[in-house]
């Protein structure tokens, strides 16, 4: 495959080039492709929201900005502070999310990659690549995750 790609340049190659000219010119097929995508994301988004509601409603120092939108969802994971079970305190918004990969597989994303200054907690969550099933499931691997910290002393 390297030897394929090192002959093609930075170019697209020409099938590629009429197929997509091809494809800008089927407008109703692309409007159709916009609405199923949109309902499809909308519906993941909902689902990993309620999910996080869920948890603030049963007193985890979590909460979640409505989505907007995009295929992001803004979450605040008020964890700084807390301890883990092997005695690691999680000071960093960074340490949160190596926590939270490791014990609950999930992968987020510190709002200071986006140029935020503070260890705040905000996150952001992404749903463009996982099912509506993966975002329901994200609620109970958090749980256990979060059950499983100490308050801050």
């Amino acid at each position: 495959m390297a030897a394929l790609l090192g002959h093609m340049g930075a170019w697209a190659p020409r099938a590629e080039q009429v197929a997509t000219a091809g494809l800008l010119g089927a407008r109703d097929e692309i409007e159709s492709y916009h609405v199923e995508m949109k309902r499809a994301v909308q519906a993941r988004l909902e689902a990993l929201y309620s999910g996080i509601e869920a948890l603030r409603g049963e007193g985890y120092p979590v909460e979640a900005i409505p989505p907007m939108g995009a295929i992001y969802l803004s979450v605040r994971l008020a964890l700084n502070g807390r301890t883990t079970k092997s005695g690691a305190r999680l000071e960093t918004n960074d340490e949160v999310r190596r926590y939270l990969l490791e014990r609950a597989g999930v992968a987020i994303v510190q709002f200071q990659a986006f140029g935020a200054p503070d260890d705040d907690g905000w996150f952001r969550l992404s749903v463009g690549a996982v099912s509506i099933a993966e975002c329901e499931a994200l609620g109970a691997r958090l749980r256990g995750a979060l059950a499983e910290l100490r308050d801050p002393d």
